[in-house]
């Protein structure tokens, strides 16, 4: 999951402030029935990307077009939870299934609930981004072992301005919006071709399954509080989410010659490990404190199934 995850807001916690939460119910409705166009800042690490973005909802549907402003020319199109990547430089697609577009993914799906004694929700004020009145909500994780948020939304749509994911005062990753306007339609052209039913069908195809694991197979022991799993059609690969953070698990049962490794880049962690007892290797990859990550990636064990 990537840098907004945190939209599936709306559940009760139990240290929060009220207001908090109706914004965020009410942010969550706007983020898939609002139309808008915009220009937005995502700043991760060392990394600054710079993407326009077209949202619409028609028909009981969304529809969305992402294009990259850096680096090599890049086109996102989603519909619903499914998404299609253009490469212009090399005029190939690249699809991935149910997988996050930036701010604006299939992350914020309404069935996730987040277990309210991890976070606490406070109002925080007002502030003016990108030219528009803005309030301010605070995320507060209750125990060190996963991120904080703070949310600068749109006093008049709802919509997220601003986001910064936290660790303790040090700031991981920044998305702002530089330019946003209501209302506005995607071209009658677009939105024809993202209805179309070849371009549907290619973008819901399911990737290919992994062979099934064999015995002994595994299992993640240890979790932090409140995540829970996410149904995963690969069998070697487990995603878990406490509703504002998600995380996955990577099993190659291969032998691998690729050295143990915990690197990160702003707030998205990865490490590798050997599993233990045989030739293959644990990767762990989310949006969790280092920390976090070693002591799941060291709880992986092997099972066998009767």
């Amino acid at each position: 999951m990537r840098l907004l995850i945190f939209f599936l807001l709306w559940v009760g916690v139990g240290v929060c402030n009220a207001d908090a939460l109706k914004w965020l119910d009410k942010m969550g409705v706007a983020l898939r029935e609002q139309n808008y166009v915009g220009t937005f800042i995502y700043m991760r690490g060392s990394l600054i990307e710079t993407a326009h973005v077209e949202h619409q909802f028609h028909n009981g549907r969304e529809f969305e077009r992402l294009t990259h402003l850096n680096g090599e020319p890049r086109v996102v199109v989603r519909r619903d939870n499914d998404l299609v990547c253009n490469n212009q430089k090399s005029e190939t697609n690249c699809t991935n299934h149910n997988i996050s577009l930036g701010p604006f993914s299939a992350a914020f799906n309404k069935n996730l609930v987040i277990n309210h004694e991890q976070y606490r929700f406070i109002m925080h004020g007002k502030d003016r981004i990108a030219g528009r009145s803005a309030v301010k909500i605070k995320i507060t994780p209750s125990f060190g072992d996963r991120f904080g948020y703070r949310l600068w939304l749109d006093e008049e749509s709802r919509l997220p301005l601003q986001s910064q994911l936290f660790q303790r005062n040090r700031i991981l990753e920044v998305f702002q919006f530089s330019s946003l306007e209501m209302g506005q339609q995607l071209e009658k052209g677009n939105l024809d071709f993202m209805e179309d039913d070849t371009f549907a069908n290619r973008l819901a195809a399911e990737p290919q399954e992994y062979e099934a694991l064999e015995t002994p197979a595994w299992r993640v022991s240890w979790l932090p509080a409140g995540f829970k799993p996410v149904q995963a059609k690969q069998s070697d690969r487990l995603h878990f989410t406490d509703g504002l953070a998600g995380l996955s698990v990577f099993v190659e049962r291969k032998r691998s010659i690729l050295p143990e490794i915990t690197t990160y880049l702003g707030a998205t962690t990865v490490i590798t490990r050997r599993l233990n007892g045989t030739q293959g290797q644990i990767t762990v990859v989310g949006e969790i404190p280092i920390d976090t990550a070693r002591k799941i990636a060291d709880s992986v064990e092997r099972v066998v199934y009767r």
